[in-house]
Order: structure tokens, then C-alpha cells, then sequence
């Protein structure tokens, strides 16, 4: 779910209050979206440095890195820079912050080098990545971040069609929260839902192509066209209903964020359900991040080639069950 800069600030505050500030963050959102004043606010309260724009955050403990050159791209020389100062011993309670701007300028040599320092970071450092298009980064990089989207000032959060269909299942599951039946509950649920979405969207589509094989059947082989539209017809089902799929994993991680952002006390914060309030009462942050976390493994899990039955069994009991209590 997309955060605020202040309910961002909130979570890692909280996060580094209980001893487990990541080492590396990805900030995405374009610049109106607050990632810059973010990570100054990260630079004051980690290393008490002061400065009105990152252009002009001069701090020992601090090191800025963005695109050069005419091509404006983040050399391999601008990441190898950062080696020295990462050796640079800090004294107990002090943190050494690597901030990269418009991080997906990373060249494919310098990515790669940069990624053995995502690798082993050295203790007492975090590495702020920002970014508009996370999607320019290897893999690799953005899996070895905890990522954090920024959302536009004001926005509010719409659900979609598909997640209204979801949301009284999804707050059935939070209102029992920690039960393995209400994680296996939501699953059967989650399939059946996805299941009518895909019948919806294929006959939806089907019907469609129907329609234009009429309109183009003057002259025309019908069936020969239909047949060299079948591909093209498969892919768009498919694509749609992968659209749905990740919007109904999104709810769950909106509706788990928002109990995270109450839990730590984040301001302006409007539940989706009001069982999200009682969840934030009665769990931890720590605890709901990681149910936030087995959403975001569900997601990438389902993208590979894997048992779908074993696998949605085994994250809904994360994301609802007792796995994350």
C-alpha cells in the first residue's frame, strides 16, 4: 500500500525504536511524492544532520549518490566511491546512511557492483534507494530492499471491483486474525473469487471477439480469423486476470498496512474495515509486517512455477494464521 511520507517516517521510527530498521530501503514515488524530504527526515534523526534538499546534506556519516555524466546515469565509479566510506568504523549508536538518487540510473556494470553491498552490508549502515520507476532495478536489488511506496498528497485510498468482491472476506479473516481456519477459510474463498473472476473475464472477452468476427464476416474467413486470434485472445484473458489477482493480494496488504501504520501510532489513517482497528490493538508492528511480508512472497511465489495448492496453504496461514503470531 502506498504511505504518506509521515506514516512511512512512523513505521521506521517504530521499526528502529524495537531493533529491526532494515539495512536497505527502496522508496518509490515520483519527487511530489515526499521520497527526498524522507530521507532527510532519515538523516536527521539517524545521523542529526540538517539541510534543506539532499543537494545540500553535507554530514560525515551521510554520502549522496546520483546520476553524472551526459547520459545521467550512476557510474561505477560513483558506487566504488561509496567502498571507503562504508569501511569508515562508527562509533556505538551512530548509523552511516547511503542515499542513491534516481537509483534505476544505475548502470548495468554499477548495479551489479552495487549489488555486492546490498549483499554483506557493513553494521550500523542503511542504504536508501529512490526511485519513480522500481521496475528499472535488477531483481536482485529490489529483493534485498524493504520497499516502501510513497502515495500522491491527498490521495485517498478507492477500491476496485474486484476488491470489493474480496473486502467481507478479508475482514471475516481479520476478524480472527491468528487462526489457522480463518487463514484456510480466506484461501478457499481467495479461489473461489478468483475462479468467477476468470469466468467473468473469459466470457466477457470471448464475447467480445464474437461480436467483431460478425462485423468483419463479409468476405471473410471467419473461423481462420478467429483461430489466428486465439493467442491473442488467451494472453488478454490472462493478463486481466492476473491484473485481479494482484489487486486482491494488494487489499490484504492494505488492509494489513493500515492495522501496522494504527499500531505504531502513524497520523492520518482511515480504515478500510473497522476490523482493522481491533487488529491493530491486539498485534504487534513487527508482527503485522511480516503478515505484510508473506502477502509480498505470495505475490512473487505465485509468479514462478510452483504448487499453487501447497503454496497458497502455506502463505494464507502466514498472512492469517498463527506462522506470523
Amino acid at each position: 500500500m502506498p504511505f504518506s511520507p509521515d506514516q512511512a517516517f512512523a513505521l521506521l521510527n517504530h521499526a528502529h525504536a524495537s531493533g529491526r530498521m532494515p539495512h536497505a530501503l527502496l522508496l518509490v514515488g515520483a519527487p511530489e511524492h515526499g521520497a527526498n524530504q524522507l530521507a532527510l527526515r532519515l538523516a536527521k534523526f539517524l545521523c542529526d544532520a540538517e539541510a534543506d534538499s539532499l543537494e545540500n546534506l553535507m554530514h560525515p556519516n551521510c554520502c549522496i549518490i546520483r546520476p553524472g555524466s551526459k547520459i545521467r546515469t550512476i557510474t561505477i565509479g560513483a558506487v566504488r566511491s561509496v567502498e571507503p566510506f562504508l569501511t569508515m568504523s562508527t562509533p556505538p549508536g551512530e548509523t552511516k546512511l547511503v542515499i542513491l538518487v534516481e537509483a534505476d540510473r544505475l548502470a548495468d556494470d554499477s548495479a551489479n557492483a552495487f549489488l555486492k553491498t546490498l549483499e554483506e552490508p557493513p553494521p550500523q549502515t542503511l542504504i536508501v534507494l529512490i526511485t519513480e520507476l522500481p521496475e528499472r532495478l535488477l531483481p536482485t536489488i529490489r529483493s534485498r530492499c524493504i520497499r516502501l511506496d510513497l502515495a500522491a498528497p491527498a490521495a485517498g485510498e478507492r477500491l476496485n471491483d474486484a476488491q470489493k468482491r474480496f473486502l467481507p472476506a478479508v475482514r471475516a479473516a481479520l476478524s480472527k486474525l491468528g487462526s489457522d481456519v480463518a487463514a484456510l477459510a480466506l484461501r478457499a474463498e481467495f479461489q473461489e473469487l478468483l475462479a468467477a473472476e476468470r469466468e467473468e473475464i473469459t466470457t466477457r472477452i470471448t464475447s467480445a471477439l464474437k461480436a467483431t468476427a460478425k462485423d468483419i464476416a463479409e468476405g471473410t474467413d471467419v473461423r481462420d480469423w478467429e483461430a489466428r486470434q486465439k493467442d491473442a485472445t488467451a494472453a488478454t484473458i490472462e493478463t486481466e486476470y492476473l491484473a485481479r489477482r494482484t489487486q486482491m493480494l494488494e487489499l490484504l496488504t492494505l488492509c494489513l498496512g493500515q492495522a501496522a501504520l494504527l499500531a505504531s501510532h502513524a497520523p492520518d489513517v482511515t480504515p478500510a474495515a473497522p476490523e482493522i482497528e481491533t487488529v491493530a490493538a491486539q498485534f504487534s508492528v513487527p508482527n503485522l509486517i511480516a503478515r505484510m511480508q508473506a502477502v509480498d512472497d505470495l505475490r512473487k511465489d505465485l509468479t514462478y512455477n510452483v504448487q499453487e495448492a501447497l503454496t497458497l496453504d502455506a502463505r494464507f496461514t502466514q498472512i492469517i494464521g498463527s506462522s506470523s503470531s
